[in-house]
């Protein structure tokens, strides 16, 4: 295996570990299940979405702060159909996801694709989806898992991929930047299981919140039965501050997301990391707004910094202040400049008051338990709007900077070790013209 294939398949393990131990089995979720219709189904599971994680409860494969994912398992048998009843949340962006042992990214199936964003699901008689058109959240929706799905079929995703008649499927529901950053307010939809003419309706799960504003301490333990990379996998498939696409597409991410990444050891002490590129136009703040909009390059994107470990933890930091300081800085806390440009600097936490000192620059944190560990920066730019021309999502080859940078041109970052001195007299340009 090549060093490339290497480092890779260390992360896709760390993927893979995290996906088979949050997915339940069928029996094992507790609470209490209510039939509706028919006899009821043996093994059905007591309650629905026994799993959530974000930064408080999971911090592991470079999760955003932005972001909650909750999850879901079934075992895939003839004839099984799951129908969800739901409401659209109040948050910037949701989507429903369904992935297939070994988990690989959704798959498609008769030419429907298995993932659902907000702003297609049709919305039930009487209500409206607010990612459709301007309206409040909290319409509902009716989407159904089943076998044999027409192409073009709305509001309906393939159970398993064509031929698969065992094995378990995952269904995982994003959100991300709900109001207010509260996620308990989302509410989880229902889950109605059909089968050889029995039904049984599955509530969510009464312990499924995680709340954001409480994240897991820097030294707390890490997560458990998340693999080691080997040694070799330390060495870089690419230089360093080389921003690359990404080839971790068959492992189970955000179908809606390319992954942008980049490798860098901190430097030393009195020098910084400038990134600079053009800002991305977005939607902004934490309500839905229809999609795709004019004037929007994507949804949502963020820069976030996880240290190069077995679990790839985001980067968490007691702030100054007492707080938390989290490796990620999402759109509307990147400050862009009069062009439109933004300068992300990457400091220790002692850096960062002079840091935010300097005019549009923006702080992002080393891990202060980890100072010398390998970092890994992700370059999220989440659903891409189809007239946006330099999505990474174009680009076709994998851990190449090149390739990488002829796509996004002047939205590819670019990175440079700079002297602090020299970011407070000259700015951001005076590192990186």
């Amino acid at each position: 295996m090549d060093v490339t294939c290497t480092r890779h398949a260390a992360l896709g393990l760390a993927v893979l570990a995290l996906v088979a131990a949050c997915a339940p089995t069928a029996t094992a979720s507790p609470g209490t299940s209510a039939s509706a219709g028919g006899s009821g189904l043996a093994g059905a599971p007591a309650c629905a979405w026994p799993e959530a994680f974000n930064l408080s409860t999971a911090n592991t494969l470079i999760l955003d702060a932005a972001e909650q994912v909750w999850i879901d398992s079934f075992p895939i048998t003839p004839g099984l159909q799951i129908v969800l009843s739901g409401t659209f949340p109040d948050a910037r962006y949701a989507s429903l996801q369904v992935y297939t042992q070994p988990y690989a990214s959704p798959f498609t199936r008769n030419g429907v694709g298995s993932a659902l964003t907000d702003y297609q699901i049709a919305p039930d008689p009487g209500s409206v989806n607010p990612w459709q058109q301007q309206a409040a959240p909290g319409g509902h929706y009716t989407v159904t898992l089943r076998e044999d799905v027409a192409p073009g079929q709305g509001n309906t995703l393939p159970i398993a991929p064509s031929g698969t008649t065992s094995g378990q499927g995952l269904l995982v529901y994003r959100v991300y930047l709900p109001a207010g950053g509260d996620f308990s307010r989302v509410a989880l939809p229902t889950m109605r299981l059909e089968q050889g003419g029995s039904s049984q309706t599955i509530e969510p799960c009464a312990s499924f919140y995680s709340p954001l504003n409480a994240p897991r301490p820097p030294s707390s333990p890490a997560p458990t039965a998340l693999p080691t990379p080997s040694p070799s996998a330390s060495t870089q498939p690419v230089g360093q501050l080389q921003f690359f696409k990404a080839a971790i597409g068959t492992l189970g991410p955000n179908t809606d997301t390319p992954y942008v990444l980049a490798y860098l050891t901190p430097p030393g002490p009195g020098d910084v990391v400038v990134i600079r590129a053009r800002g991305l136009t977005h939607a902004t703040g934490d309500h839905p707004s229809p999609w795709p909009a004019a004037g929007e390059d994507v949804r949502y994107w963020s820069m976030c910094m996880a240290i190069e470990t077995g679990a790839l933890p985001t980067v968490m930091n007691l702030a100054p202040s007492g707080g938390v300081d989290t490796g990620c800085r999402a759109d509307d806390e990147v400050k862009l400049d009069a062009a439109g440009g933004y300068a992300i600097v990457l400091g220790t936490e002692a850096q960062r008051a002079t840091i935010e000192g300097v005019a549009d620059a923006t702080f992002l944190p080393f891990s202060a338990a980890q100072p010398a560990t390998t970092h890994i920066l992700a370059l999220r730019d989440m659903l891409a709007n189809p007239s946006f021309g330099y999505s990474p999502g174009r680009v076709t080859q994998t851990n190449d900077p090149a390739a990488t940078e002829t796509v996004m041109g002047p939205y590819y970052p670019r990175a440079a070790v700079c002297p602090l001195s020299t970011l407070v007299a000259a700015g951001a340009a005076g590192c990186l013209p």
